[in-house]
């Protein structure tokens, strides 16, 4: 028996923000729309949902044993994906430019997430994959805007 593409993506939390309704609306829809694909979502810190997902969510630390394509949305959820060795493969969809904010990180940890050469990075947007290079000096892979989920699967399924 052939198994679906599994996709998971690690979030802060899915409170009121615009990348988890993106994302969760992004995902139903998706699967409404008769996807191969299967999607988990894993949560940094535990929240109530902007809305319901109709697909699998788990605790962050439940990444260790997941072996399908894992995409982080931040600098924290990047640097704890990238000690996990079970994803068949890795990619940082860096949402926002977390950098310019003053979030208590120093550039030694958060330039690790943009480091990581297993790692692909996918921006928001060109003017995002311009700051994210001369930020990190290394290549976007894929741009795509507000987390496209039919083009997340296209580019996973590669």
């Amino acid at each position: 028996m052939q198994r679906n593409n599994q996709i998971g993506f690690i979030v802060n939390d899915t409170t009121a923000s615009e990348l988890s309704f993106r994302l969760i609306k992004g995902i139903n829809d998706y699967l409404d729309n008769g996807a191969k694909e299967d999607f988990v979502l894993f949560v940094e810190n535990s929240s109530a949902n902007i809305i319901e997902p109709n697909f699998a969510t788990m605790s962050m630390s439940e990444i260790w044993n997941f072996d399908g394509t894992l995409i982080s949305t931040s600098v924290s959820t990047t640097l704890s994906m990238n000690e996990c060795f079970a994803p068949k493969a890795k990619y940082f969809y860096v949402w926002d430019l977390e950098w310019i904010r003053n979030t208590g990180m120093k550039y030694e940890q958060t330039i690790q997430a943009f480091s990581n050469e297993g790692t692909k990075l996918i921006a928001k947007s060109g003017d995002h994959a311009k700051a994210i290079k001369n930020y990190s000096n290394k290549k976007v892979d894929h741009i795509i805007e507000n987390i496209n989920i039919k083009a997340i699967a296209r580019i996973t399924n590669e």
